[in-house]
């Protein structure tokens, strides 16, 4: 693929306090032919403005991969438009299905009348959505493969750098998505956390909570790191700490730097539980987006400590959130209709607890 020609999409998604995630990656061979990635669908309605974008902007209606990072309904309700329009064709998708990638038997259960099948269909009782799409997908005769990571495409212009598979069992084992089971070391309870706000005092450290905990699905969510030559992108859809860690200790481990990538994604729609100082420490400079919804600053998404604490580890960092407008990353793809977005600033109240 071209590394001086492309167009990353962060669709706007969600309304009020509720967000999403819709990525749409545009990238050109050395023949100029394009080529479609489609990070997540957000909710249906999303998926009718990317389908609408597709064919009003692009050259293709051929996507060749659809990643679903995990299936929360905000991520994943899109997909099932986009996959049942009529003109656009998939290549194949990306996604994890519980029932069957987590590879679960009926003894890590503790109830006693779990049977193969009965664990089956509760799984997909749970995540009706991925399993409509599975449906779909059969029906259309594409193909649906795991991701875990290691799995690349197009000689790893798209690379999955988590979750590794004993992660991903680990998360769902640990999810109240799932029969009650026996998890050693598994993720702690997801604590909801009712926000309060306090002022922002310039120049004084800001207070860092590291019990906080993301909810344990999260932790299965697809890392993927797109490379265009020098130009690195890191996409976390809602991973939590130790999903992030553990998939830049595979980047690292493979020859990567964190520190190289040139933007990163904030996970979990700027969700303070979901990274940490240290977490930030790995990177460089990079520039940050944030997919979040128009009001969701009263829930922490994007949380207003998280952008000021990242602003008091580095000055010069550049924060983009989505909100109310669609934001991309382009070099050499004519845009129209786009005006330039600044940077977040410090806010004056931040999220406190």
């Amino acid at each position: 693929m071209k590394t001086n020609k492309y167009l990353i999409r962060f669709f706007q998604v969600g309304t009020g306090s509720k967000g999403g995630d819709a990525i749409l990656i545009r990238l050109f061979d050395e023949y100029d032919n394009e080529h479609l990635v489609l990070i997540d669908g957000g909710y249906k309605e999303t998926g009718d403005s990317i389908i609408k974008y597709i064919k009003s902007e692009c050259s293709t209606l051929h996507i060749d991969a659809v990643f679903n990072t995990h299936p929360d309904r905000d991520h994943i309700s899109g997909l099932v438009n986009v996959l049942g329009d009529d003109d656009i064709t998939v290549g194949f998708i990306v996604m994890n299905r519980p029932w069957k990638d987590a590879k679960f038997t009926k003894e890590m259960f503790n109830d006693k009348r779990i049977t193969e099948d009965s664990l089956i269909k509760r799984l997909k009782d749970a995540f009706t959505i991925a399993d409509e799409i599975a449906s779909i997908a059969k029906e259309r005769g594409i193909d649906i493969y795991s991701g875990f990571a290691g799995d690349n495409w197009n000689s790893n212009v798209i690379t999955v750098l988590g979750p590794s598979e004993p992660l991903y069992k680990k998360g769902l084992l640990s999810s109240d998505k799932t029969p009650e089971s026996y998890v050693e070391d598994g993720f702690d309870d997801y604590v909801p956390t009712k926000y309060t706000e306090e002022d922002y005092v310039k120049d004084k450290p800001i207070e860092w909570y590291d019990d906080e905990k993301t909810a344990a699905v999260n932790q299965t969510s697809l890392v993927i790191a797109l490379t265009l030559g020098n130009f690195k992108v890191l996409f976390t859809g809602d991973a939590g700490k130790e999903a992030i860690n553990s998939a830049l200790d595979y980047y690292e481990k493979n020859g990567g730097k964190a520190s190289d990538f040139t933007v990163v994604q904030l996970p979990h729609h700027g969700s303070r539980k979901n990274i940490d100082p240290t977490i930030l420490g790995r990177f460089g400079t990079p520039e940050y987006i944030i997919s979040c919804p128009p009001d969701g600053e009263s829930e922490g998404h994007p949380s207003r400590r998280l952008i000021n604490k990242i602003l008091e580890l580095n000055s010069q960092a550049k924060i983009y959130v989505t909100k109310k407008v669609n934001f991309i990353f382009h070099k050499n793809v004519p845009v129209s209709n786009c005006t330039t977005q600044k940077p977040a600033t410090a806010a004056s109240k931040i999220d406190g607890r």
